[in-house]
């Protein structure tokens, strides 16, 4: 059984850049109650402060929680894919492999990349990689996975 892995310290250092942004919105909230602000730079430092926590907070708690538990992302064998949850997933009840880059979801908030197995019954599987793999980790690893889904054997 083979398994797709990251590097804790690379998501502990994404969890503390994340940190850093986090902090710097703290001091948004420490100046809006302690100094003496005006309407407009109260309005400017609480958007500022809560467009921070919106985009970096989510993006933390999950790099920080992947940094103290380290689990595989999923695991394959000639057979089958194998989930986090436990759940198989056949090599042949899967029609296609696609990487989805990063984007943004419609709360404006970070999708990180992602495999999506598309199944041959209409419906798709998606493999989130929380931000934890670099673009070529991602692009090897699809290679991997399509060679795997056409016959080939496990390395």
């Amino acid at each position: 059984m083979q398994s797709i892995s990251y590097r804790r310290k690379l998501a502990f250092g994404k969890a503390m850049g994340s940190l850093i942004l986090i902090s710097g919105c703290f001091v948004l909230v420490y100046a809006l109650f302690e100094d003496n602000l005006g309407i407009a730079e109260a309005i400017y430092y609480t958007s500022g402060m809560l467009i921070g926590f919106w985009f970096f907070g989510p993006q933390f708690i999950r790099l920080l929680i992947l940094t103290f538990f380290k689990r595989p992302l999923f695991s394959y064998d000639q057979n089958n894919i194998v989930l986090n949850d436990g759940t198989l997933i056949p090599w042949s009840s899967i029609q296609k492999i696609e990487l989805h880059d990063s984007s943004m979801n419609k709360w404006a908030q970070s999708v990180p990349p992602f495999y999506r197995l598309k199944l041959k019954n209409r419906e798709h599987v998606d493999i989130n990689t929380y931000h934890v793999l670099s673009t070529d980790e991602l692009k090897r690893t699809l290679k991997t996975l399509r060679r795997v889904h056409n016959g080939a054997s496990i390395e």
